[in-house]
C-alpha cells in the first residue's frame, strides 16, 4: 500500500425564485450549448480524436476588465478597517502538499448584512442625473484582500469599480448584469445559497480595496442590497499592484525546484500553463493549471487542473489566472514582464474524483502568445520507464520544471482529508520518479507531459516526493482515462460542436432577455 497527501439559512433574494425557476432550464440549455453544464455524446460518425497537436495564440493584450481611467472627483469611500490579522503564516499555510493556502477567511461586523451595508454606502451625484457610493476595507499589513459581496438585488445596469484608494487610476469594472450572470451560473450549478449568491472581487496585492457602485440616471439606489460579510485576507506576498510594475514573488519554493526559463526545449509548453489563485470558505488558495487545445482548434480556453483544488462551480467562479508568471531570465530571480492576470473565474464543465481532474473553461479568452497544449489519449496508460516533465508553481512560485519516468500505475483512493491511498500495479493514477526537481503544494493541479513535452498525460494528485526524499513518488491522474470518462465530449469532437472563445456570449444574451421580460410582467 503507497500513501501520499494533496490537500492539497439565508433570505432568497427580491425576485430570486422567479429568476432561477423561469431561466433554469434556458441556462442549463445555453450552457450545455456552448460547451458547459453538461455533455454532449458523440456519435460513430464523429468518433472522437485521440491526439491532438498544440497550438499557441497569436501575439496580443491579455482579454480582462482591468482598465485604466483618468481620475476625477472620487466618491468619498466609507471606511471598514480590520486591523492586523492575528494568526502567524507559518501557522496558517505549513509546507504541505496540494493547494497552497494563502489567505485567510476575515468576518466584516460592519457590513455582515445588506441593511448595515446600505448604511455604509453614502450616494452622492456623479453628473448627468447618475449616482456613485463607494466602501473602503483594509486589513493593515495584508499582502491583498478578496472581497466576498455577496448579492440579493443588482440593477443590470450597474457598474461596479474595485480599486485601491493609492492607485485609483487603476480599476476592474464589472457591469451588474455581469455580477448577476456570475451568481446565476452558481445557482444554477449548486442552487441558491449565501456562497453562490457571492462575487469574489480581485486580489490587487493592496491591504486596502475600495468598490464603487454607479447607477445611471432613473436607477433607484434602494435597488441596490448587496452585503459583504467577509473578506479574504491574503497574507503572503503574491505580487505587486500592477500599477508597480513586475517583481518577483518571494521565493518560497524549495531550492531543488528548477527554474522552467533554463530549458528552453519546454519554452513552447510553459506558456500553456497558468499559476491559480481561487477562493473556499473565504480562504483563498493556489494551484496550478493548463491550457488545452481541441480536435476543432477553436481556440476555446479549455483548462485543466485538479478536483482537489476547483470541484465546483461557486469555486470556479472565484479562479483568478497568472500568464507567463515566469522568470524574466535563467534563475534571474525577478518576474517577467509578459506576465499577466485574467480575472473572471471559469465555468466547471467537468469534476471527477477517479482520477482527480478539474475540467473548466474560463470565463476569458486565452491571453495573447499563450500556448493550447496538446495532448494524447490514444495509447493507454504510459509504459514503465517512460520519461516525463512537470511544468508547475510549487508553494505559487515562478514556473518550475521538473523531469523524471513513470515508475508504474496504481489505484488510490481518499482516506481522510488531504491523505489518500494507492495499492496495486494497475489503475487511474500514474506513478512517478523525479530525477531532477521536485513538486510542492501549489503544484497540484498541473499537467505531466511525454517526454518531448509535446502531449498532455496526467494531472498532479499528490504524493511524497521533496528535495530530501528524491525517490518518494507522486502520483498523477491518467488522462487518457479522464479523456475517455468525459473530456472528449469537449476536446475531441471534429463535429462543429466547438464554439471559438467559449465565451457563452450568445446564450447569456438569451437568458437577460428572459429575466428582463419576467422583472417587467
Amino acid at each position: 500500500m503507497r500513501s501520499g497527501t494533496n490537500n492539497k439559512g439565508d433570505r432568497m433574494p427580491k425576485n430570486w425564485k422567479t429568476w432561477m425557476g423561469a431561466a433554469g432550464l434556458l441556462l442549463a440549455a445555453g450552457l450545455a450549448g456552448c460547451g458547459g453544464g453538461g455533455t454532449q455524446a458523440i456519435g460513430a460518425a464523429d468518433a472522437p480524436v485521440l491526439r491532438v497537436e498544440g497550438m499557441t495564440a497569436p501575439p496580443g493584450p491579455a482579454s480582462g476588465a482591468v482598465k485604466t481611467r483618468a481620475v476625477g472627483a472620487l466618491p468619498l469611500p466609507a471606511r471598514i478597517e480590520l486591523g492586523v490579522l492575528q494568526a502567524a503564516k507559518d501557522a496558517l499555510a505549513p509546507a504541505a502538499p496540494g493547494p497552497r493556502m494563502v489567505g485567510e477567511a476575515r468576518a466584516v461586523p460592519a457590513a455582515a448584512t445588506a441593511a448595515q451595508t446600505g448604511q455604509q454606502l453614502h450616494w452622492s451625484s456623479a453628473g448627468g442625473g447618475a449616482q456613485r457610493a463607494a466602501i473602503s476595507i483594509s486589513a493593515k499589513e495584508a499582502h491583498g484582500l478578496r472581497l466576498g459581496v455577496q448579492i440579493t438585488a443588482l440593477p443590470e445596469a450597474a457598474v461596479l469599480r474595485v480599486y485601491s484608494q493609492a492607485r485609483p487610476g487603476t480599476v476592474y469594472q464589472a457591469t451588474g448584469k455581469e455580477v448577476l450572470m456570475h451568481v446565476l451560473r452558481n445557482t444554477q450549478a449548486e442552487g441558491d445559497s449565501a456562497q453562490a449568491r457571492t462575487w469574489w472581487t480581485p486580489d490587487f496585492g493592496s491591504e486596502e480595496v475600495t468598490l464603487e457602485i454607479e447607477l445611471p440616471a432613473g436607477v433607484a439606489t434602494h435597488e441596490v442590497e448587496i452585503a459583504i460579510p467577509s473578506v479574504s485576507h491574503i497574507f503572503t506576498a503574491l505580487e505587486p499592484f500592477p500599477a508597480d510594475g513586475p517583481t518577483a514573488k518571494i521565493n518560497e519554493s524549495d531550492t531543488c525546484n528548477l527554474d522552467a526559463v533554463c530549458d528552453t526545449a519546454y519554452a513552447t509548453q510553459s506558456n500553456a500553463v497558468a499559476r491559480m489563485l481561487f477562493t473556499s470558505g473565504g480562504r483563498t488558495y493556489a494551484c496550478t493549471g493548463t491550457l488545452l487545445n481541441d480536435a476543432q482548434r477553436s481556440g476555446t480556453p479549455y483548462f485543466l487542473s485538479a478536483n482537489h483544488c476547483i470541484s465546483s462551480q461557486t469555486v470556479a467562479s472565484t479562479l483568478q489566472t497568472d500568464w507567463f508568471y515566469q522568470s524574466s531570465a535563467c534563475n534571474s530571480g525577478a518576474l517577467s514582464t509578459r506576465a499577466t492576470k485574467l480575472y473572471n473565474g471559469a465555468t466547471l464543465l467537468h469534476a471527477s474524483g477517479s482520477t482527480d481532474v478539474s475540467f473548466m473553461r474560463l470565463n476569458d479568452a486565452a491571453p495573447g502568445g499563450a500556448h493550447f497544449a496538446g495532448w494524447d489519449a490514444s495509447a493507454g496508460a504510459l509504459a514503465t520507464r517512460t520519461a516525463i516533465v512537470g511544468l508547475h508553481h510549487p508553494a505559487g512560485d515562478m514556473l518550475k520544471i521538473s523531469k523524471g519516468e513513470v515508475s508504474g500505475q496504481t489505484s488510490c483512493v481518499v482516506t481522510a482529508e488531504n491523505q489518500f491511498n494507492c495499492v496495486g500495479n494497475t489503475g487511474n493514477f500514474y506513478m512517478v520518479n523525479w530525477t531532477s526537481g521536485t513538486t510542492q503544494g501549489g503544484s497540484s493541479g498541473s499537467a505531466l507531459f511525454s517526454n518531448d513535452g509535446r502531449y498532455v498525460v496526467g494531472t498532479l494528485y499528490g504524493g511524497s516526493a521533496s528535495c530530501t526524499s528524491r525517490g518518494a513518488l507522486d502520483f498523477y491522474g491518467r488522462f487518457d482515462v479522464s479523456y475517455n470518462e468525459a473530456l472528449k465530449n469537449w476536446l475531441g469532437s471534429q463535429g462543429g460542436s466547438g464554439t471559438g472563445t467559449g465565451t457563452g456570449v450568445a446564450p447569456i444574451e438569451n437568458i437577460l432577455r428572459v429575466l428582463r421580460t419576467l422583472r417587467a410582467a
